[in-house]
């Protein structure tokens, strides 16, 4: 074990960072504490497009004073450097592009120019000409693909998006994603930079089984659970990708056939104000309106208290269209509670096995609503679902093995080694 801040400088830098939601970045936000353990000199480097009140330090409170393009002070965030420039609120280009500007002038800058820059969040192709700079520079660039994207489907054929993707990743040092698919994946869509998996680390302390009810009732009661009613939990944003409707018309059936059944939504509504995400928010309040128990479907926003809300719930779905290794379901398993996933774009191995750590569904109403009804009537399936799950995790999933593994990598980079440049994969298992 290193000494913190002796090691290799590290830069995380994403266009949106805690307290804006993000399963990637909240996740490297956990990574932190471990990272700096291990003797890297961490910071990160991010932006705001909206003023928020719930960061510790209310380093916001006077947000509107800073013009846009401007840093805001500096935050400390599990014992990190957290370096904030104001974006435009809007998304799109002009975000973009100031977000790519203060990322290069911030890393020319002597004092705090990294070694390796870790790249999250969604790029475009307007940012490989910084990239580029950015490599000039001698800084070590690693982008981070978390997510299977529809474009990976494509096999054949000339596709524009296709080609953008691929020219984004080859302009970076390398890239880190975590299931064995997804890196098939990029390589199949002609990446040719060196690709390291590393499997996403769950804190075991902190995503936990309960330690009896009483631990779990204040939060249930707050729903208005009552004694012998059972909660099916979804953790995420607010968002078509992530299937809420198709919960709430599963949850609808549920309701008319077990009726001491609530439904609840960790996570928030999708940010911005495009039309299809305004389209999807309709949909989505008029199908919890005409469901037929609107009373018993919840919404809760961001929050520091996800590993709570799991504890409180009995049964956890993930109802996605595409992911890399979900974050919420492996967490809902490290708290012991029995999973229901429908098929995604991504899914793989490294969740386990259907029907033994977790049930595998048909992504729709019908198909799901009978799973749910399965599990509600049967508390013995129930258990062993969630123990098997939460046995999985304990053996696949450590933290401490992950940032150890993520360690290894960045002082590899910074030391020019690796694998940079060739057709080649390596996996840090």
């Amino acid at each position: 074990m290193n000494s913190p801040g002796t090691g290799p400088k590290l830069c995380i830098a994403t266009p949106l960072f805690f307290p804006t939601y993000g399963g990637a970045q909240l996740r490297y936000l956990r990574y932190l504490p471990g990272l700096r353990e291990q003797g890297l000199d961490v910071s990160v480097f991010t932006g705001t497009a909206t003023p928020v009140d719930y960061t510790p330090d209310d380093v916001f409170a006077s947000w509107s004073h800073y013009a846009q393009g401007t840093m805001l002070p500096v935050e400390m965030l599990n014992g990190a450097p957290v370096h904030r420039v104001r974006l435009p609120e809007q998304s799109g280009g002009r975000r973009r592009l100031m977000f790519n500007r203060q990322l290069l002038k911030f890393c020319r800058n002597p004092q705090h120019r990294p070694d390796v820059l870790q790249l999250l969040g969604t790029i475009r192709i307007g940012s490989v000409p910084y990239i580029r700079r950015l490599r000039r520079l001698g800084i070590r660039v690693l982008y981070s693909v978390t997510t299977a994207s529809k474009v990976m489907r494509k096999k054949s054929g000339f596709d524009s998006r296709l080609f953008r993707f691929r020219l984004i990743y080859n302009s970076t040092d390398g890239i880190v994603c975590n299931t064995e698919p997804l890196r098939q994946a990029l390589l199949d869509m002609g990446v040719t930079r060196r690709i390291d998996v590393i499997p996403n680390g769950v804190d075991l302390a902190r995503f936990r089984p309960a330690e009896g009810d009483s631990e779990v009732q204040a939060l249930r009661h707050r729903f208005g659970v009552k004694p012998g009613e059972l909660v099916i939990i979804a953790v995420g944003g607010i968002m078509a990708r992530k299937g809420n409707d198709i919960l709430v018309q599963a949850f609808s059936r549920l309701h008319e056939r077990r009726g001491n059944t609530h439904l609840l939504f960790v996570g928030p509504r999708q940010p911005g104000l495009e039309a299809h995400h305004l389209e999807f928010q309709r949909k989505l309040d008029g199908l919890v309106a005409s469901s037929g128990a609107p009373d018993r479907i919840h919404f809760v926003d961001l929050t520091d208290d996800v590993a709570d809300y799991i504890r409180a719930a009995d049964i956890f779905v993930l109802a996605s269209t595409r992911e890399g290794l979900p974050n919420s379901a492996i967490e809902a398993m490290a708290c012991r509670k029995p999973v229901v996933i429908t098929p995604f774009i991504g899914l793989s191995g490294d969740l386990g096995q259907a029907g033994r750590e977790y049930l595998l569904t048909e992504r729709n109403p019908e198909a799901l609503a009978h799973t749910f009804e399965q599990l509600v009537d049967d508390a013995k399936l129930r258990d062993e679902l969630a123990g098997r799950g939460r046995q999985w995790i304990e053996t696949n999933m450590s933290l401490e093995k992950t940032i150890e593994t993520y360690a290894q990598l960045y002082r590899e980079i910074a030391s020019g080694g690796g694998s940079h440049g060739q057709s080649a994969a390596r996996m840090l298992r």
